[in-house]
């Protein structure tokens, strides 16, 4: 699966970020609860609760672990294929690997999306035989929470193998509808369409369980609208992909924004800039127009208003980190537009040879891509 930005780091390997999503504790929660109170007991009766909580506990936890090995499958081939993958946002029913761009061809696409479906079917197999194993042996309890394992992991394969993106199935439809028309939007386009619809199936499904009070509601409707919102920002990143492809900074970024001088005070800053000009942040640079900094509305309200006629602009922004707030012009649009997108980062700086030389906006860029795809209409 792929894409949100939220979670705990968990840890960083294969140069991977890996983050664990909020959701994941309740989820694991409920599964945990399901094997020790019902799935165990049911199968293995006259156990202590201790026994069917360790159980379902070790069960819950060689899950996570198998969807953890799903996503770094999906993960190494990509990188393998030259596409980084910064992070990895871990749920209890999938993954969300963030990769640094779409492939460059459908047999790219094709490769990536299999590696997943590929390592879980290797999984079914290892714990298939170890269940039998331990069956033979005698050890009932382990051998059933490793069939347990086998069951979910094979159905995990027939989950993604659907046809919707951003399911595994959907990734692969994707690829070979894009190597049959050329065209990667419109295969994202239906193969996300595709996604929605069965994101809206399980909705509907875990609303009807919500009311019939069963436990697999909460996990229905979690599922559900997770695919929804993967799908529609799939289909989003792949416009961004092929409208922004060669595009660079400069060709979108507004020139000569309004700009605060950094020695000027605080108390003139804003009634010539916050309050004439009706914005929540001005980029400040000095009288080289070498940029200073990004100073917003917060910096202004967070200063004690006796203070205002003694500090400067320039004091305000001087511990801000420019690389955080700035960008070259020669940088591709696409990756401005990934900076953008993330909380807090509506605007950059445009530098060039240290000099403030425009302002790229969310907005700019959302601007552009519309203008562009109304003209292919």
């Amino acid at each position: 699966m792929s894409k949100p930005n939220s979670g705990i780091q968990l840890a960083r390997l294969f140069g991977i970020r890996f983050f664990l999503d909020y959701s994941w504790f309740l989820i694991a929660a409920i599964v945990t609860y399901s094997l020790s109170t019902a799935f165990f007991p049911g199968f293995l009766p006259g156990r202590s609760d201790v026994f069917y909580f360790i159980l379902g506990t070790v069960a819950a936890l060689l899950f996570f672990l198998s969807i953890l090995l799903h996503e770094l499958g999906h993960s190494l081939v990509s990188q393998r294929c030259g596409i980084p993958v910064p992070r990895i946002t871990l749920l209890f029913i999938g993954g969300i690997a963030e990769i640094s761009r779409e492939p460059d061809d459908p047999k790219t696409e094709l490769k990536i999306a299999l590696a997943g479906p590929a390592v879980t079917v290797v999984l079914v197999i290892v714990y298939h035989l170890l269940s039998r194993v331990f069956g033979h042996f005698e050890f009932p309890g382990i051998s059933l929470l490793f069939g347990w394992l086998a069951e979910v992991n094979l159905f995990l394969v027939v989950f993604n193998a659907i046809p919707g993106y951003p399911l595994d199935g959907g990734r692969v439809l994707r690829a070979l509808l894009w190597a049959r028309s050329g065209n990667l939007r419109r295969a994202t386009y239906l193969t996300s369409r595709i996604g929605v619809g069965f994101s809206w199936v399980l909705i509907v499904l875990g609303v009807i369980a919500l009311f019939n009070k069963e436990w697999s509601a909460l996990t229905l409707l979690i599922i559900g609208i997770f695919l929804k919102t993967a799908a529609e920002s799939g289909y989003q990143q792949a416009l961004y992909h092929e409208v922004l492809a060669g595009v660079r900074v400069r060709d979108i970024m507004s020139r000569a924004p309004v700009c605060i001088p950094s020695r000027l005070p605080v108390n003139l800053v804003v009634d010539d800039f916050f309050l004439a000009n009706h914005h929540v942040a001005f980029p400040v640079a000095n009288d080289e127009n070498e940029f200073q900094g990004m100073l917003q509305l917060e910096d202004l309200k967070n200063l004690p208003r006796e203070k205002w006629p003694f500090t400067s602009a320039g004091d305000l922004v001087a511990a801000q980190d420019l690389s955080l707030i700035g960008i070259s012009g020669d940088e591709a649009a696409h990756k401005a537009m990934r900076r953008l997108l993330l909380p807090d980062q509506g605007r950059l700086a445009v530098i060039e040879q240290h000099q403030l030389a425009g302002i790229i906006t969310r907005h700019d860029i959302l601007k552009f891509i519309k203008i562009h795809t109304e003209l292919e209409a």
